[in-house]
């Protein structure tokens, strides 16, 4: 985090050196809110400030890739700011002028603030930073610590980040609000991992287990504290991952306890959504889950009449049409990823310009269709060397890489020629959303296998998972064995 920090110390030197000039902030309207500043390496000749899905402002850059914009009447509270694909928050209230700068190839880590506002934004911005890699760190490790033990050492954590806070507040005038946005920011991290750690006890355990027994009565002590209808943090990411893992667990632990119920997946989603529908009253925050719990089994659950049922459940008490729609397209998109059924057909643009067919690219009994973006470089570094390895091991298997980005053509085809990529298995679609929606690619690491015919084999492979090399071992086995009987024959 040292690293971080230095940087930003640089960025906000170059900033106020830079930007000063390009935008002028007028001292003498308070009520007023001034958001601007630079975009190295844009990816688009805008941005996009909204505070709700409904309601957004575009805001163009200029030949130097600067903007200015100016709010009156404004709503205080987080914005989201998007420029494709990426997404990040600053909270703005009234009186605030300021200027951001970033540079899209390091788009969270590069972002700095200056100016009125700055300050609440930068420590916003860090507390994001260190609480994304502390929970990458707890994601990918496995249970080591007993309960009590882990409490102390995220206690420990915890009394960190708020001398942080303290030495912010003290320092610096900040509104109620925001001092309460800044200590959300962190403080609901930290009861994510808690509800993390549950559930990661849980399944260590291979059983069920008596919470009342393993766990000391402290260890979720702030469970008491969370207002579940909080408006000020209804965009928070730390407020709404603990949302999403709270009611992972305390749904799980509610519906076992109820004898009348098996142990069903479907009746345990079902339960879950009608938990959310009986404790969250505010519509943005519930809406929100229960479309993420649905969407969810949607994605994992392979059969067609279980999804349908979940989705009724889920219309019958949601009140957002737009998510509604959502999902009932995505279900129906699922419904046709399934093994033995044709794969979609896509429109392709290959790496010397010219149209093609998804289907057309099927010559080897099994093809590995994998998909990448230019915005995740580690992402689509890692994802090549993969692929490249596996090529290798298992030459009966063809592995294609698909671009998933939207008007990004020319930047696509530098990058894979700049990577010397094998640009005879690179590809790129030309309806990006409409592809990315028929083939439900809704994480980065999804793999389609379909055999020489476009007949789906898995619809949705993990690249990087262990159980994948083992699917594509015995695939590669079944090949060998159908030539040796072609032989025979």
């Amino acid at each position: 985090m040292y690293f971080i920090r230095t940087k930003h110390i640089v960025y906000i030197t170059i900033i106020n050196i830079c930007l000063c000039s390009c935008t002028s902030i007028p001292e003498n309207e308070p009520e007023n809110v001034y958001f601007g500043g630079e975009i190295i390496n844009p990816n688009t000749d805008y941005i996009v400030l909204f505070r709700d899905k409904n309601h957004g402002d575009t805001i163009y850059l200029d030949k130097n890739n600067r903007f200015s914009h100016k709010m009156e009447d404004l709503e205080e509270g987080l914005y989201s700011f998007r420029h494709n694909p990426e997404y990040q928050l600053v909270l703005l209230e009234k009186g605030d002028s300021i200027l951001l700068r970033l540079n899209t190839l390091e788009f969270d880590e590069s972002l700095v603030f200056t100016g009125r506002g700055s300050r609440k934004n930068n420590f916003l911005i860090d507390m994001f930073l260190q609480n994304e890699t502390e929970r990458e760190r707890l994601q990918k490790g496995t249970i080591k610590s007993a309960p009590d033990q882990f409490k102390k050492e995220q206690d420990s954590l915890y009394e960190l980040r708020l001398k942080k806070f303290n030495s912010l507040t003290s320092k610096y005038k900040l509104s109620e609000l925001s001092k309460k946005i800044c200590k959300s920011s962190f403080e609901y991290d930290f009861f994510s991992r808690f509800e993390m750690y549950l559930y990661k006890y849980r399944y260590s355990m291979m059983k069920d287990i008596d919470v009342a027994k393993e766990f000391s009565e402290d260890f979720f002590d702030y469970r008491s504290e969370v207002n579940f209808n909080d408006d000020d943090l209804m965009r928070l990411y730390s407020y709404n991952r603990f949302l999403n893992h709270y009611f992972t667990n305390s749904s799980y632990t509610k519906y076992m306890n109820k004898k009348s119920f098996s142990k069903n997946k479907v009746e345990y989603t079902m339960y879950k959504l009608d938990l959310v529908d009986s404790m969250i009253e505010h519509s943005y925050i519930k809406n929100n889950l229960l479309r993420g719990i649905t969407t969810n089994f949607i994605l994992d659950n392979k059969n067609d009449y279980s999804s349908q049922k979940v989705l009724d459940h889920y219309l019958s008490i949601s009140s957002d049409e737009n998510f509604q729609k959502e999902l009932i397209k995505l279900a129906k998109a699922t419904a046709r990823l399934k093994p033995n059924s044709t794969i979609p057909d896509q429109d392709l643009i290959s790496s010397n310009g010219e149209m093609t067919k998804l289907s057309s690219l099927f010559q080897k009994p099994v093809t590995a269709l994998y998909f990448w973006s230019i915005e995740r470089k580690d992402h689509y570094v890692k994802a090549h060397k993969r692929t490249d390895y596996l090529s290798t091991i298992y030459p009966e298997i063809d592995f294609i890489g698909i671009n998933t980005d939207d008007d990004q053509t020319d930047n696509w085809l530098k990058t894979i020629k700049r990577h010397n990529y094998n640009l005879d298995r690179e590809y790129e679609f030309k309806f990006p959303k409409c592809s990315s929606d028929e083939l439900v690619i809704h994480y980065t690491n999804k793999v389609i296998l379909v055999d020489q015919d476009g007949k789906i084999i898995n619809p949705n492979a993990d690249l990087f998972s262990s159980f994948f090399e083992k699917q594509l071992m015995n695939y590669s086995k079944l090949v060998t064995l159908k030539k040796q009987k072609t032989v025979l024959d």
